[in-house]
């Protein structure tokens, strides 16, 4: 699916709970009620322990930068992408929004913010914890 210029995902019934889950402001990865392992992105089992039944969990929201990067592209500016890992020791791929790509440094600590793309998606997205919010963004909760 696209939307404008932007790729998006597909919920499917195995990661609709992870693309829909910025609706609460809080966003959900699997976990596995055996072995207590975090998974992302989702799969069937649990890539440790082999368990079938992993839950979605909502995370703190909270992390620091790993590294970044800038795609160029029509706009003005690069958009910047970063590697964030997550205090849940997940590490996602995310846009940057609302920094200045000189203010960023490894170990910058970011939250996660959540742009609705429609009315079932939901993309989480990261800013530095010192960033002002847009309107058409919440901030996920803590």
């Amino acid at each position: 699916m696209v939307h404008g210029r932007r790729a998006l995902p597909e919920p499917t019934d195995l990661t609709a709970a992870h693309w829909t889950s910025g609706a609460s402001g809080r966003l959900l990865v699997q976990r596995c009620p055996r072995c207590g392992r975090w998974s992302f992105p989702p799969v069937p089992s649990c890539r440790h322990c082999w368990f079938d039944r992993l839950e979605f969990e909502p995370v703190s929201g909270k992390g620091v930068l790993a590294s970044w990067t800038g795609i160029p592209g029509a706009r003005p500016r690069a958009r910047l992408v970063g590697i964030v890992d997550l205090l849940e020791e997940v590490r996602l791929l995310l846009g940057l929004v609302e920094c200045d790509p000189d203010d960023l440094r490894v170990g910058a600590p970011v939250r996660l913010v959540f742009e609705q793309v429609d009315d079932r998606i939901w993309l989480p997205l990261a800013e530095l914890e010192e960033s002002d919010l847009f309107e058409a963004r919440i901030e996920a909760v803590s």
